[in-house]
């Protein structure tokens, strides 16, 4: 029986790139999409690389479709070995800290933090019985010089602070999942209008480091990975001074 792997926000992008390659390697794909016909047509190019791939409905502003979602898997994929948390918004990316609306950083926030929080509550009882994995799509919370969009890293620093915390409570509870952040580096994809220069990397690129760690044999629980190419570097979530 083949690996089953749940990929959210997987119709374009890193997301479809993540589900092309694990299905090429034998995976069995369920591609989470908010929309159905784009979902759909993501499932067709699957299929035509002969990726063994089924839709999931799933919209991280809507906690009901997230329940559903998990109610089918747990009765249809028991087996699900994998969930990667890719979905998510970029908010305004042009705005600085004192331009952002209210609305944008709570909007930003609903979507990278809350509905990610909710997938990983309602996915963990399946995970747990298969000793399975968590992989959280982020980036570096610090940002830096050349990518601070302000609502994104704030939620984005949210999200690593829960995985870690998540981590360090399944260890404690000894909950056999294993939960951890990925941040394959830049990656040119409609999330950062199609950003391009001589840092950022290739959805191939940047999915296939994101594939190397969902395939690997190491421990990474509660930790924020990073990786670029064949460097791996783990970041440790410090909270106070």
């Amino acid at each position: 029986m083949s690996e089953t792997v749940l990929i959210t926000g997987a119709n374009k992008g890193i997301g479809f790139e993540i589900a092309r390659q694990l299905g090429q390697k034998g995976w069995t794909i369920l591609l989470g999409a908010r929309n159905k016909e784009r979902g759909l047509a993501a499932i067709n190019k699957l299929q035509a690389v002969g990726v063994t791939v089924e839709l999931v409905m799933i919209d991280l502003n809507d906690l009901e479709t997230i329940h559903a979602a998990a109610d089918k898997i747990a009765n249809v994929h028991p087996e699900l070995k994998v969930l990667v948390n890719n979905a998510g918004i970029p908010g305004d990316m042009e705005a600085e800290p004192l331009e952002t609306k209210t609305t944008d950083l709570q909007a930003t926030l609903d979507v990278n933090v809350t509905g990610n929080f909710e997938l990983i509550k309602s996915f963990t009882p399946i995970l747990q019985k298969n000793h399975g994995r968590i992989v959280n799509m982020t980036i570096p919370a610090a940002g830096n010089r050349f990518f601070h969009p302000f609502a994104y890293c704030v939620s984005k620093s949210a999200l690593n602070q829960m995985t870690k915390m998540f981590g360090d409570s399944f260890k404690s509870q000894h909950i056999p999942v294993e939960i951890f952040g990925a941040v394959p580096g830049g990656v040119t994809t409609d999330l950062n209008h199609h950003m391009d220069n001589r840092f950022m990397r290739s959805v191939e690129d940047g999915a296939g480091s994101v594939v190397k760690l969902i395939l690997d044999h190491h421990n990474h629980q509660g930790k924020t990975v990073v990786r670029f190419g064949g460097l791996k570097l783990v970041k440790k979530v410090i909270v106070g001074h």
